[in-house]
C-alpha cells in the first residue's frame, strides 16, 4: 500500500509543478512549450513503475502460466514425445527383425533418459511364438544393435 501512496503522491506533485510552471509563464509560445514538457514529464512519471515490471515473471493471460512454468511444461511434453518416439521406433525395428526371422511376436519397449538427455530403450517385453534358434538370434541382435543384454529382455510364450 505504501508503494501505491508514493506513486500517487509523485503524480500529484508532478501535476502541481506542471500547473505552477504553466501559470507563471504568460506568453502563448512559452506556455505551450512548458505545457508540452510538463505533459511529457507527467507521462514519464505515470509509466515509470511499468518500466520496472519483469514481464517474464507475469503470468500469461491465456494460460495463467509464467514463462518459467511454460518452459517446464514444454520440456515435459518434449520429453514425453521423445520417449514415445524412441519406444515406437524400437518396436517397429523389432517387428521388422522378427518378421525377417519368421517369428510371430508382439513387443513392448520401455525407454529411459540418459544423463546426456538422450532416450534409449532399457527394457523389452516380447510375447509370442518362436523357436529357440529364433529367440537366440533376436536376442543377440537386440544385444548388439540396441545394447539390451538378456537381463533386460523379457520373453513370454503367447
Amino acid at each position: 500500500m505504501t508503494a501505491i501512496k508514493a506513486y500517487l503522491l509523485r503524480l500529484v506533485c508532478c501535476g502541481f509543478f506542471v500547473s505552477l510552471a504553466t501559470s507563471l509563464l504568460r506568453g502563448k509560445r512559452s506556455g505551450r512549450i512548458v505545457a508540452l514538457c510538463g505533459g511529457c514529464l507527467m507521462i514519464l512519471t505515470a509509466i515509470r513503475p511499468l518500466m520496472r515490471v519483469n514481464l517474464s515473471a507475469l503470468p500469461d493471460l491465456a494460460t495463467g502460466l509464467t514463462q518459467a512454468e511454460r518452459r517446464t511444461l514444454a520440456r515435459e511434453k518434449n520429453d514425453a514425445l521423445l520417449q514415445r518416439l524412441v519406444e515406437d521406433q524400437t518396436v517397429s525395428w523389432l517387428e521388422a527383425q522378427a518378421g525377417k526371422l519368421g517369428m510371430v511376436a508382439s513387443f513392448a519397449v520401455q525407454a529411459v533418459e540418459t544423463a546426456e538427455g538422450l532416450w534409449i530403450p532399457q527394457r523389452v517385453q516380447i510375447t509370442g511364438n518362436w523357436t529357440e534358434q529364433q529367440r537366440q538370434l533376436l536376442s543377440k541382435q537386440m544385444e548388439r544393435e540396441l545394447s539390451l543384454p538378456p537381463e533386460q529382455q523379457e520373453w513370454e510364450d503367447g
